[in-house]
């Protein structure tokens, strides 16, 4: 999380889905300008991804914002699924990715069916759900997944309590676990880890660490 402004430490879950929807509403533009400092690690791990998958395959981006980059690559050659939380950021994938399928939602509390998707990535998403819901997600992921699915994650490299600060001009949720905790939770659920690297990225001219993972449903 880049330097910021706390403002609070107590909310109950609909006014932190509210906080994280109004709060990329807002910031949408800002947001997609901060990538053109350099080029982000997410790229790379995607296009490692997509060249495991067969053409044509069902790929789910969770928390896929503007469609740009991400989206628009799996868009290329599979059949592309993406959700976001903020109805700014879908409305404007729909128009930057045509060709793929969009849907508002809270990543959360979605019900797709068991066994729907070969692959499921997530990228800078995880942080901005309470950490009591973490484990229940991935477990819901592992679910969506067919057999031998793949899901590739970014992941906070450190402990962030649940908390909500100034971010980019407006109010933010922020929440996560280390990313060791993290690599616990997904092999606990029945994830095999193919790949995990520390990375750093620039944002407004601040390193940021994630942790990057590669995992995969063997059953």
């Amino acid at each position: 999380m880049s330097e910021a402004t706390y403002l609070s430490l107590v909310l109950n879950p609909e006014q932190v889905r509210e906080t994280v929807a109004s709060g990329y509403d807002a910031v949408a533009e800002a947001y997609a300008q901060l990538e053109g400092e350099e080029e982000w690690p997410r790229m790379r791990w995607l296009a490692d991804l997509l060249a495991r998958l067969d053409a044509g395959s069902d790929v789910l981006d969770l928390g896929c914002g503007n469609g740009i980059p991400a989206t628009q690559a799996i868009a290329q050659r599979h059949n592309a699924v993406g959700v976001d939380i903020s109805a700014r950021q879908i409305a404007l994938a729909r128009k930057n990715v045509p060709n793929a399928d969009f849907m508002c939602g809270d990543a959360a509390s979605l019900d797709f069916p068991e066994n729907r998707f070969d692959a499921v990535v997530s990228f800078y998403m995880l942080g901005h759900i309470p950490r009591a819901e973490h484990a229940r997600l991935l477990a819901r992921i592992f679910g969506w997944l067919r057999p031998r699915g793949y899901f590739l994650v970014s992941v906070e490299e450190e402990e962030e309590p649940d908390t909500v600060a100034d971010w980019l001009g407006t109010p933010m949720f922020f929440s996560s676990f280390d990313a060791d905790t993290v690599l616990g939770m997904l092999r606990e659920v029945g994830f095999d880890v193919v790949r995990e690297e520390p990375e750093v990225q620039l944002e407004g001219g601040r390193e940021v660490p994630f942790r990057w993972v590669l995992a995969r449903k063997l059953a």
